[in-house]
């Protein structure tokens, strides 16, 4: 099935893993705006400051056009006010970027140190996508007790848990750009595990950071990145979550395999990311 998308949003813009049987994800309502939450500025994070970035693009349309062979979805989010843009009604497993949520929950509920072990296994979930590492923070968080947790805390509203099976948890585009909300200024992290986390996600191994930091036009930045991808039967399923001082972009694909692994979804959020930063009115900030 090939689907042409053709998205005009008018208004001003602020803003894996587990090899399985097929598992095809739902549809949902398309992304629409929310209502700024109350934790996206902290007390124990500081509010970016307004001239680090431009100012915001006047109203205009915003176009962005992918061709997919299958379903896919996108959201924009600014984090200073919490609005939101985007479109597609596929909701994804998330795969291993669900990973992010379980390096929060495992570093909220520690004090000012963890083992080396732990500090290793972290590392290893967080850079290389380790499963096994993610599979142990999993249970001894408490299994699904943790993706509640997660539901709860980033004020998910078309998240889905499937039962004994983190990486099947089921996700909407603008859920995942609340849930990198709340890797970036959530409640529960002190300011020293959110910049550990971050930097990690930032330095993950160069085969796990495809597709939106492939963008020509973020071309130097070094967003925090944890993407998923997995085949499920013949169909592939590719998130792209990355994280910058004032955005999150989630970039979700789900289509028959086209013989090149996860490279087909990559491109797609690469094209996604490059149609909306490659815009003059849209820019991050400086060395971000």
């Amino acid at each position: 099935m090939r689907l042409s998308v053709v998205v005009v949003v008018g208004g001003v813009i602020f803003g894996a893993v587990a090899a399985a049987t097929f598992l095809r994800p739902v549809n949902v309502p398309a992304a629409v705006e929310r209502p700024v939450l109350s934790v996206s500025s902290p007390p124990d994070t500081a509010a970016p400051a307004p001239s680090a970035r431009r100012a915001p693009p006047d109203p205009a349309e915003v176009k962005v056009a992918v061709d997919v062979r299958g379903d896919w979805s996108w959201a924009l989010r600014e984090l200073g006010t919490g609005a939101v843009v985007g479109d597609g009604t596929l909701r994804n497993t998330t795969e291993s970027m669900i990973k992010s949520w379980l390096a929060v929950d495992f570093l909220a509920s520690r004090q000012s140190r963890i083992s080396a072990d732990d500090e290793a296994r972290l590392t290893r979930m967080i850079r290389t996508s380790d499963d096994n590492a993610a599979q142990a923070l999993y249970l001894r968080l408490g299994g699904d007790d943790s993706i509640s947790r997660m539901i709860r805390t980033c004020d998910l509203r078309d998240t889905r848990i499937h039962l004994d099976w983190w990486s099947k948890t089921t996700m909407s585009a603008t859920d995942a750009t609340l849930l990198g909300q709340c890797v970036a200024r959530g409640p529960g992290l002190s300011p020293r595990w959110r910049t550990k986390l971050l930097d990690l996600m930032r330095s993950v191994d160069p085969g796990n950071a495809f597709g939106i930091p492939e963008a020509p036009a973020l071309e130097g930045r070094r967003p925090a990145v944890k993407n998923g991808w997995t085949r499920h039967g013949t169909w592939w399923t590719v998130d792209c979550l990355a994280i910058w001082d004032h955005w999150v972009l989630a970039v979700m694909v789900h289509y028959p395999d086209q013989g090149d692994e996860h490279r087909y979804g990559a491109t797609v959020c690469k094209d996604v990311a490059q149609q909306l930063f490659g815009r003059s009115d849209i820019s991050l900030a400086p060395g971000r």
